[in-house]
């Protein structure tokens, strides 16, 4: 089933209400406009994703592939029980430092993209060797990039570059301390019929950045 109006304004009053007994009241409605379309764009998605990259774990279950929408207040700062966001990503594994492709959903609208939430230190550094260095990897992701107009890098990037030399082809990845790549839309775009035919041609598109930045990940120990 697709995204409706009630799936906006439902992530918005159970983020309001804050309550575990107003989401146990409303379980029904979560399962039927968050869960099930989460689950059917997930779905949707999944053949080509695992053309991408065939380890990608894909289980399209809150708590699995698809994030829960309360926060284990535990760890997190914010003692708020639910968020009004939620998503899900195609990863191999996660926490390990792998990059992944994510849907994210909100009341303001939608967001997809590749990358990571933070990039480390390491990461980024061994990105930057292959951009310095102008091998197959970063020229495959460089033209994928200019191929496409829809997902654009983001992240924190230096206040002073310390790589003015450089053609704008090489800073663009270069001067950035964080990356990923995003497309973000209103709630018109999220209602599309064709928004599954949407995500899936911009995660094709940057299949070769995905590529790039899969294999500069330097993995978490555990």
């Amino acid at each position: 089933m697709p995204f409706t109006e009630r799936s906006m304004s439902f992530l918005l009053e159970n983020r309001l209400m804050d309550s575990r007994e107003w989401f146990k009241e409303h379980r029904d409605e979560y399962e039927e406009n968050i869960v099930e379309p989460m689950a059917e764009l997930f779905e949707a998605l999944t053949p080509a994703m695992l053309k991408i990259d065939p380890e990608f774990i894909c289980i399209p279950k809150p708590g699995k592939s698809i994030a829960r929408l309360w926060r284990d207040t535990r760890m997190a700062g914010e003692k708020s029980i639910f968020r009004e966001y939620i998503w899900f990503d195609f990863i191999r594994e996660k926490y390990r430092g792998w990059p992944s492709y994510w849907f994210a959903l909100s009341p303001s609208g939608c967001q997809w993209g590749c990358g990571w939430y933070y990039t480390s230190t390491a990461t980024m550094k061994a990105i930057r060797q292959h951009v310095l260095e102008e091998d197959d990897l970063y020229k495959a992701a460089e033209e994928a990039y200019c191929r496409q107009k829809h997902l654009l890098i983001a992240g924190e990037k230096y206040k002073k570059s310390p790589y003015t030399q450089y053609p704008d082809s090489q800073r663009r990845w270069l001067e950035q301390r964080t990356i990923f790549l995003e497309n973000r839309e209103t709630v018109e775009g999220l209602f599309s019929p064709k928004l599954a035919d949407r995500v899936r041609r911009d995660f094709k598109a940057v299949a070769p950045i995905y590529r790039l930045f899969r294999d500069s990940a330097v993995l978490w120990e555990y």
